[in-house]
């Protein structure tokens, strides 16, 4: 049997129908723009960025679009390389990612200019002078669960393939306890500035996001703590982290 396409009217309601016009006369448009920087090699941060900000605002928090086009555009080097690394760390920050973020991530680390990359770092030893140690290194930390409520075969990703990390020991340990795992742990790790590729000391996450061990970050676990159960919440909040797990990670 020939296979067909039934026409949209008749798959989409008249409401879906009006969002689905919306974002593709939305995309169109921001398409249009990026691909004019492209073809002009374009090296102003602020216009791509623009650009992208304006797409994710398009397809929303939760959907992985923004961060496909980034792709498409970077694996076809019309990104310069001075633009990739600020404009994919915003995709993740303001989106949703697939399964290719951290290597397409990696890629665009290595390939920043030098001279950006010596002014960023220029930058976070006056800016996180307080979170350096008498070597250098920035003092980072992450939170880990496994089998999340005792009985999800499940588990955060593992250390050396982490990418996000908190300024703020507190901030890993609530990720690390949210979800009331058989097993919680805080990791402190110690990176150098030069695998520090974005952070930010004033939102309540404190996030920094450093080149993963596997894909050849030099950042090294200082140590592990295990957390006691008796820190992880009351029942009644463990009954809204269950509904807010499925919810995030879509499992029933």
């Amino acid at each position: 049997m020939e296979n067909t396409k039934m026409p949209k009217s008749e798959v989409l309601t008249p409401d879906e129908a009006l969002v689905a016009d919306f974002i593709k006369t939305r995309t169109k448009k921001v398409l249009d723009d990026i691909q004019k920087l492209s073809k002009e090699q374009n090296n102003d941060l602020s216009q791509w960025a623009e650009s992208f900000a304006y797409l994710a605002r398009t397809y929303g928090r939760d959907s992985d679009e923004t961060f496909k086009w980034f792709k498409y555009y970077f694996r076809e080097g019309l990104i310069p390389a001075n633009v990739a690394l600020p404009l994919v760390v915003q995709i993740y920050l303001d989106s949703s990612v697939d399964g290719g973020f951290v290597n397409t991530f990696a890629r665009a680390f290595k390939q920043e200019p030098e001279e950006d990359k010596k002014q960023r770092i220029k930058g976070m030893k006056k800016e996180l002078a307080e979170y350096l140690d008498d070597e250098g290194h920035l003092i980072v930390y992450r939170g880990s669960f496994e089998r999340p409520f005792g009985r999800e075969e499940d588990a955060s990703r593992v250390i050396e393939k982490g990418f996000a990390f908190s300024l703020d020991r507190e901030v890993a340990k609530n990720y690390a306890v949210c979800w009331f795992p058989e097993t919680a742990k805080i990791y402190e790790v110690k990176a150098p500035l030069s695998d520090v590729a974005w952070y930010c000391n004033y939102d309540e996450e404190k996030t920094v996001i450093l080149l993963p061990q596997n894909k050849g970050g030099q950042w090294t676990v200082a140590s592990e703590e295990v957390v006691p159960k008796s820190e992880y919440g009351s029942d009644s909040e463990k009954a809204v982290a269950v509904q807010a797990y499925a919810a995030t990670f879509k499992r029933k």
